[in-house]
């Protein structure tokens, strides 16, 4: 399923050319990845689950470093709530929960985890954290003060938290897909709580 042209689509120069190849390529896969997590994500939320798979209409220039899929309860967009992801770049795949882009309530959220942090302190230790969605470097749950990144998500205006899983492209030359799909289900049942909590913490108009 997730082979080596998988990451060096993003070898390939130029804005056009890099896109023919993601879509050629990325894309696909993503659809074959949504047509098991969206069943799973409704099955384990209790709500309606919708893929979004970024087509980076808005660049005019440069070539995306990084492309996702992201998963909501929203049927025309995700960056207004926390949404589950999977994304790959040249290095690596990630699966995350992600809160980027300054999603509606963002401040009661990580507010929120600031005062009852006991759910994401549950994530395994081996798990990642990343603070900026557009770089590639993360650090590992059990290295950083997770405390110190959520206050820094609640007060930076522009600040973003994702937390889950990332899978050098090597484990996919040692792991084959059924072993994949099964961590995949593994790290997301695992961030399932998380994401309910967030979800709780929003105030519905």
């Amino acid at each position: 399923m997730i082979a080596k042209e998988f990451f060096n689509v993003f070898l390939v120069q130029g804005l056009d050319e890099r896109m023919q190849v993601i879509r050629e390529n990325v894309q696909p896969e993503f659809k074959v990845l949504a047509g098991k997590l969206i069943p799973f994500f409704e099955s384990q939320c209790g709500k309606e689950f919708y893929a979004h798979v970024a087509q980076h209409r808005r660049r005019t220039k440069y070539a995306p470093e990084i492309t996702w899929c992201a998963f909501s309860q929203q049927k025309r967009g995700y960056k207004m709530e926390p949404h589950f992801q999977i994304a790959v770049n040249k290095d690596y795949l990630a699966l995350w929960l992600s809160f980027i882009d300054n999603p509606k309530g963002e401040e009661k959220m990580a507010a929120a985890f600031v005062n009852n942090p006991e759910k994401i302190f549950a994530l395994p230790k081996d798990f990642d954290v990343s603070l900026d969605h557009t770089k590639s470097k993360t650090e590992k749950v059990g290295s950083v003060n997770l405390i110190e990144d959520l206050k820094r998500w609640e007060n930076i205006k522009k600040g973003e938290f994702q937390i889950g899983k990332v899978f050098p492209k090597e484990y996919f030359k040692k792991n084959g897909s059924e072993e994949f799909i099964t961590t995949m289900y593994n790290v997301f049942a695992k961030l399932v709580p998380v994401y309910q909590a967030a979800m709780s913490s929003i105030v519905r108009d």
